[in-house]
């Protein structure tokens, strides 16, 4: 239990890290087009932009200096009013006009009263338009013209233009001895009312409201553009502080890890991992990481060039070549799903992402689908020639969707999926890497293998030529079965071209390695040991088997196919053979007359088993017809089922239904006339 804690753990902490460091890469290059910085002048290179919230337009900086400096041009003055000076300076004028000529009392008078009409100031007021504010006291103010108060400039200006000339010399005189400010001007009070009014004033000069188009992809940015994506960026600024950034990031983690998920999920239930064994996913989990963080930084870095040139960079990113690795190392349906994983996880990154998804995600997994049986190299250069045709017909298709026209496809956008497709020339030395880093086996391996100059093999057909006979026929059962279920058939090939490698320590004792061998004759050297001695050595076939593939650096699947094409079936003969001779003890001795085992865990080990069964026991069968080579098969099929040794690979029943049909009809392609063999022998120690 704690061993299976412990590794769900592990992948747990695997598929954990992938989903944070990816949508990291996904957070870190997506930035909203409208938070560029853009000037006036420039090309919106983007699509279409329209307002996605309602936001205020700010006034320019021009805007807002012209608004102060009238501001401070029409200000309010705020004076101190002191209304008993008036009052004193009108008593004075009166006791002085009785001495005075009329015509001087008039004059002195009328300009007493013209002075302290509204007040007399001490500072210049010329050119100073505005309003004064009067303050009696702290609770009552006054608000006049401020070409209504007085200052001695204002008032010479009068003496000369209403008083005779004869007499402005004394009057001037006289006011100059008499006249007091009654309006002391207040500076900080004037500065204060001059900030509040600065701040009454509103920063915005109009409103876009959500859905406006603000600018279309390829116009020239106005002076009132620039100023409406500057307030957009502000309002989203505002609205998105490190809160929001957190919770984009949460919805980048949410995003990210339903499509690993979805992908994740379908391995599990195809068996093509176990948590014993979490090289699969760490290979998958590493591509996706790969390519995610790789197509970020590359975006990052032509970002600049891309709005300098107009091509569609982006178009640039090898997806594909992620869906190809995976189709290689995996089979076609994990490459299908990794299209569409990948296609929409970068999508999340592109600046037209619906467009992104149907150009690369259809043209991968039409390529993966050429990779569903990669039997030669040359398949590799057909997926990628499909990728090509692919780009072509979903590019151009998508455009004229959209446009309806052939003169606004984008053209410039087909040479760059071309050398996208180059690119992806790439996945044949990333195998090698792969394979050492992983210890995980592509079909490159599995085709080099298929090349029976191996030196095992080699070997084998030399000590071992029935055998290596057997093998190459249990090779084109397996194949032509894996076909009919939809399992690997070049890793079925080449499982069965070594399943047998073990019986190279003592050929001798497998009857298809002998010659000449009679019922009871002395040639057949099994006659000379116990039951016990000759299951040993017929068992020790598939530990001897292992350590030669290890030694040979063959792949894990194929040691997995040595183990697992007996599962932990009996060695019939000699089994039966020791229950006649001790009844009462054998069962003492049961398991040494089992194979180690373990059983099959997937569809390609499962059908070795099978084919090599069939293969072995139909060359024992006299006057072989149709119908009792149909029922034969019938009959060892439905026995390995009753037998428990299927229960752990994934084949359902329709699919019995079809191995069993195409193993008949193999069988009967392959069926020549062969040494006969004792109807209680033959099966069990060839087997």
């Amino acid at each position: 239990m704690a061993l299976r804690i412990r590794r769900w753990g592990v992948l747990a902490f695997l598929v954990g890290a992938y989903v944070w460091l990816s949508s990291a890469f996904l957070l870190w290059w997506h930035t909203p087009p409208y938070l560029s910085d853009y000037r006036e002048g420039d090309i919106w290179p983007y699509p279409d932009l329209f307002a996605p919230f309602e936001f205020r337009i700010y006034k320019t900086t021009e805007e807002r200096g012209e608004e102060i400096d009238s501001l401070v041009q029409h200000f309010s003055l705020v004076f101190q009013k002191d209304t008993h000076i008036a009052v004193v300076v009108r008593e004075k004028a009166e006791q002085l006009a009785g001495r005075l000529p009329p015509e001087v009392r008039q004059a002195l008078l009328v300009a007493v009263e013209y002075v302290y009409r509204y007040g007399y100031v001490g500072i210049r007021l010329e050119g100073k338009p505005g309003v004064a504010v009067l303050r009696y006291s702290p609770q009552a103010e006054r608000e006049v013209a401020l070409q209504a108060l007085v200052d001695s400039f204002r008032l010479w200006r009068w003496v000369e233009a209403q008083v005779p000339l004869r007499v402005q010399d004394t009057l001037k005189q006289l006011l100059r001895q008499l006249l007091r400010v009654d309006c002391l001007y207040d500076p900080v009070a004037s500065e204060e009312r001059l900030r509040l009014a600065s701040q009454a004033l509103s920063p915005y000069s109009g409103t876009v409201r959500k859905g406006e188009l603000i600018i279309r992809k390829g116009e020239i940015l106005t002076k009132d553009t620039e100023q409406k994506l500057r307030s957009l960026r502000v309002a989203y600024e505002r609205i998105h502080p490190l809160q929001g950034r957190l919770l984009s990031y949460l919805g980048a983690l949410l995003l990210v890890g339903v499509i690993t998920f979805i992908a994740l999920q379908y391995l599990y239930i195809s068996r093509r991992f176990s948590p014993s064994d979490v090289r699969p996913i760490a290979l998958l989990l590493t591509v996706y990481l790969i390519f995610t963080g790789t197509s970020a930084l590359f975006l990052r870095f032509v970002q600049s060039w891309n709005l300098s040139s107009g091509l569609p960079l982006h178009h640039l990113v090898p997806v594909a070549m992620g869906p190809l690795l995976l189709a290689i190392f995996f089979d076609d349906r994990v490459g299908f799903i990794s299209a569409i994983a990948l296609g929409a996880q970068l999508s999340l990154i592109m600046e037209a992402p619906v467009e992104f998804f149907f150009v690369h995600g259809f043209s991968t997994m039409l390529a993966v689908f050429r990779l569903r049986v990669m039997q030669r190299r040359s398949h590799l250069y057909y997926a990628l020639a499909l990728l090509a045709l692919g780009y072509t017909v979903s590019y151009v298709g998508y455009h004229l969707f959209y446009q309806g026209t052939f003169q606004a496809i984008p053209w410039e956008g087909l040479p760059i999926l071309y050398l996208n497709a180059l690119l992806c020339l790439m996945v044949y030395p990333l195998i090698y890497g792969i394979e050492k880093v992983f210890k995980m086996s592509s079909d490159i391996t599995f085709l080099e293998l298929l090349n029976t100059n191996h030196p095992v093999l080699k070997e084998l057909a030399h000590r071992a030529p029935g055998t290596f006979q057997h093998s190459l026929a249990v090779a084109s059962l397996a194949e032509a079965a894996a076909q009919a279920v939809g399992a690997h058939p070049l890793k079925c090939h080449v499982m069965a071209l070594f399943h047998d490698i073990g019986k190279l320590e003592a050929p001798q004792y497998f009857i298809e390695n002998l010659a000449v061998i009679s019922q009871g004759g002395a040639e057949n050297p099994h006659h000379a040991l116990s039951p016990r001695e000759s299951a040993a050595i017929i068992r020790s076939h598939v530990e001897y088997g292992v350590y030669l593939a290890r030694r040979y650096r063959l792949p894990q699947e194929i040691i997995a196919g040595i183990r697992t094409h007996h599962g932990t079936t009996y060695i019939q003969y000699f089994w039966q053979k020791q229950k006649q001779i001790a009844p009462h003890e054998a069962e003492l001795w049961e398991e040494e007359f089992r194979y180690p085992g373990p059983l099959p865990s997937t569809k390609e080990e499962a059908i070795l088993m099978l084919a090599d069964t069939l293969e072995a026991s139909t060359r024992a069968i006299s006057d072989l017809t149709p119908q009792k080579l149909r029922a034969h098969v019938r009959r060892m099929i439905q026995q390995r089922i009753e037998e428990g040794q299927l229960e752990e690979a994934p084949l359902a029943f329709p699919q019995i239904k079809e191995l069993e049909e195409a193993f008949y009809q193999q069988l009967l392609s392959l069926h020549h006339a062969r040494i006969q063999y004792t109807e209680v022998e033959a099966a069990p120690v060839s087997a």
